[in-house]
């Protein structure tokens, strides 16, 4: 008898309209999220949503930008759907998209798979932390599985897996284009490190997994027979809320990177699977501030072949006893 298992992929998503409802709703669902682990009043998060939601939707419309991070993820699982259903044996696997701040909404996609025999939940994020793979952890305990069915699972781990920084490494030199002393920037999602009193936040951050897998990918681009370029450096894209986040900023580091009469760089956004509003708005926006010249943008691994064969044996040996 064939083992019928659902692949739920799980990202963060973002909106892809302009509209004020659909941002407003996006950040409403983000700061509920957020605020499972950190202090955020409901009122609050209810101002900061209206303001970001008419932010989003000027700030769109006038840069005529759509977040296409939805649309990759949906791409992701069919090429991924593809990779899977050559695999022989007793598997049958249906791939799913599902959200955490957008439809479908990741709790609501493991609940209409409860009658598959296994649920693999995959965050589409490569840091392991509370909001990402340990929110995936708390619905694999909520959802129990029917009566001979499994717990979900949740693969985690990508951040200091050797494959996966192998794709990286052959993603990021099959697009670089470095000319005489162009500087690499690998970009982060920074995270909270200590809140507005100093404190160290109360939950699973990543910082230290970012760490890892930054000095990781830093020594491993350097030591590259294809690197050709005259430095690489690590950078966090960090959110404007109270408290101190990693460092360096993107930001510091473009200041400091044309203090040291650097005008060419390269950037890739490494911290991320899938291109987004920041990556392709808030960072491009960041480096066009920054006045370094000629900038050149690597895109995330997003739909690639490399990465849908990377995951599909990832999957394989997740389930191979």
């Amino acid at each position: 008898m064939k083992q019928h298992i659902a692949v739920i992929l799980a990202a963060h998503g973002e909106a892809e309209t302009a509209g004020f409802f659909d941002n407003f709703s996006m950040n409403r669902h983000t700061l509920s999220h957020a605020g499972e682990v950190m202090n955020l009043p409901v009122p609050l998060q209810l101002m900061i949503s209206v303001a970001g939601g008419v932010k989003n939707m000027v700030q769109f419309r006038k840069k005529n930008f759509r977040s296409p991070q939805n649309e990759i993820t949906r791409k992701q699982a069919g090429l991924l759907a593809e990779k899977l259903a050559r695999q022989t044996g007793e598997t049958e696997f249906d791939v799913h998209t599902s959200f955490f701040v957008t439809p479908p909404f990741v709790e609501k996609v493991v609940e209409e798979t409860r009658h598959y025999d296994l649920q693999l939940l995959i965050p589409m994020a490569p840091i392991d932390n509370r909001l990402m793979s340990g929110s995936l952890e708390l619905l694999a305990e909520r959802h129990r599985p029917e009566a001979g069915r499994k717990r979900p699972k949740v693969m985690t781990g990508f951040w200091n897996d050797p494959d996966l920084l192998d794709v990286y490494r052959d993603h990021l030199f099959t697009h670089a284009s470095p000319s005489h002393g162009t500087a690499l920037v690998l970009a982060f999602h920074g995270t909270l490190e200590k809140d507005q009193q100093g404190r160290e936040p109360g939950f699973h951050t990543g910082s230290r997994e970012i760490a890892t897998m930054a000095a990781a990918l830093q020594q491993a681009v350097q030591n590259d027979p294809r690197n050709t370029y005259q430095r690489v450096e690590v950078a966090y894209l960090n959110h404007d809320v109270g408290g101190t986040w990693s460092s360096p900023s993107l930001q510091k580091m473009l200041e400091t990177l044309r203090k040291d009469n650097v005008d060419t760089l390269e950037l890739f956004s490494c911290g991320y699977f899938s291109d987004g509003t920041e990556t392709l708005l808030s960072a491009k926006d960041h480096v066009t501030e920054s006045g370094i010249k000629k900038a050149g943008f690597i895109p995330c691994l997003n739909e690639s072949e490399a990465f849908a064969d990377y995951l599909a044996a990832k999957i394989h040996k997740a389930l191979t006893p």
